[in-house]
């Protein structure tokens, strides 16, 4: 878990996300590009991810975590390595283009099949701690990245985060990732073969494969609920600022507090939830996640008193905490280990897909009511949708093997 931590605290997501505006700013200044300019990069960067994610599931779960993960990382790094060599807008599109088709694997796709195969009881907790590194670098990048753009530039920030790649990420999750325990003479938990006199010690790789999960309701039904909680979150994130002047005449300098707290929600919903995924039915967890959402929804459209919504911007947070956990723990609950990672693949292509069309549906209705306010509460209603796709899903087809073989050394211990 501590090798998937690394990868994923510096890998494209919390770059894009945390260093981009910084970024694009300064590379902006020194080419005198516009805003809408270099925001294009950003539209290219996500949409080329977003079609890659099902791509990478084949060899992730054909090649496993460490080797995909590694290889990644190495793409990545040459790509920074690229666009701090950019001299044009024409080869700065081209190098976001590059960094969207070689960096999926740098975050958590890469490491669900190796987490999924080395935790079964606490694989929500196990998902969430991991994915919640990405805090990390969103806390780290852009700190360093200023300060470093500050006082050598643009370029020297980008090989500097070139260079942390492939001396400190690499090497690390080289070493540190381990594709599944049945090497190393082990089931899922850590626990050992000689506790279960006859168990055999191999990936068990149970579950269906790709064609037939994808010819079933159930992978249908998370699909178009990601899709609509992609939609639903990113229809505010990128609008927040001009929603909450309009309905709470807020400052921007309130706005940006209201976004850090959205941020710090994340890191704790993701382990929050995590923990109670290995406790609760995941469907009932997805239901208090859009639940959550519908409610934050409710209050920015409707209430003025900056404590309610703050409020609101933590349930945020900790909702999409919980639905990004959700995506590789249902895939491997409801279908097994087997074709974990193209499923899971599959699903991020689903919720960014609906995350694209978010911001541009908000605004073309919010345009075509005169008001922020109806854009949001058909949002609120609109989660009635995922929830019954969640409480729709039923019970866990089977337990997986390791997962009683687990509960039955906690038996033998209690006895």
């Amino acid at each position: 878990m501590a090798g998937s931590g690394v990868g994923i605290a510096f890998g494209s997501a919390p770059f894009f996300a945390a260093g981009f505006p910084l970024l694009a700013a300064a590379m902006a200044q020194n080419f005198g590009w516009t805003q809408p300019q270099v925001a294009q990069a950003a539209t290219i960067f996500l949409l080329l991810q977003t079609v890659t994610y099902p791509i990478c599931g084949w060899p992730l779960d054909r090649f496993g975590s460490r080797r995909f993960a590694v290889a990644s990382i190495a793409m990545f790094a040459v790509a920074l390595v690229l666009l701090s060599q950019v001299g044009s807008l024409m080869q700065f599109y081209l190098a976001f283009a590059l960094i969207g088709l070689v960096s999926a694997g740098t975050n958590v796709l890469s490491y669900a099949r190796a987490l999924a195969l080395w935790f079964s009881r606490k694989r929500g907790l196990a998902l969430g701690f991991a994915a919640s590194a990405q805090a990390v670098g969103g806390f780290l990048i852009p700190i360093f990245g200023q300060k470093i753009i500050a006082e050598h530039g643009w370029t020297a920030a980008l090989l500097t985060l070139a260079a942390v790649e492939l001396v400190v990420c690499l090497p690390l999750v080289a070493w540190l990732v381990k594709d599944s325990p049945a090497p190393l003479g082990l089931h899922p938990d850590g626990i050992a073969p000689a506790a279960h006199a006859g168990a055999s010690v191999d990936d068990g790789d149970p579950g269906l494969t790709v064609g037939a999960i994808i010819g079933t309701t159930t992978f249908w039904k998370m699909a178009i609920a990601f899709a609509l909680i992609g939609m639903s979150f990113y229809a505010i994130a990128p609008n927040v600022v001009y929603i909450l002047t309009k309905t709470a005449g807020m400052s921007h300098a309130e706005i940006a507090k209201i976004q850090a707290v959205v941020g710090i929600s994340v890191l704790f919903g993701r382990i929050g939830f995590g923990h109670l995924l290995d406790r609760v039915h995941a469907p009932l967890i997805g239901v208090m996640t859009v639940v959550m959402s519908a409610c934050c929804a409710l209050i920015y459209a409707t209430q003025t008193a900056p404590t309610i919504i703050l409020l609101a911007a933590v349930m945020s947070g900790f909702a999409l905490g919980g639905e990004t956990d959700l995506l590789p723990y249902l895939a491997s609950r409801y279908f097994g280990t087997r074709s974990v990672s193209r499923i899971f693949g599959w699903f991020l292509f689903a919720f960014f897909l609906g995350a694209t069309a978010g911001p541009m549906a908000f605004a073309w209705v919010s345009a075509a009511c005169g008001s922020v306010v109806i854009p949001l509460v058909i949002l609120a209603a609109l989660q009635i949708i995922p929830a019954a796709l969640f409480l729709s899903l039923g019970h866990y087809p089977t337990a997986e093997p390791a997962e009683g073989l687990a509960m039955a050394t906690a038996d033998s211990k209690a006895a």
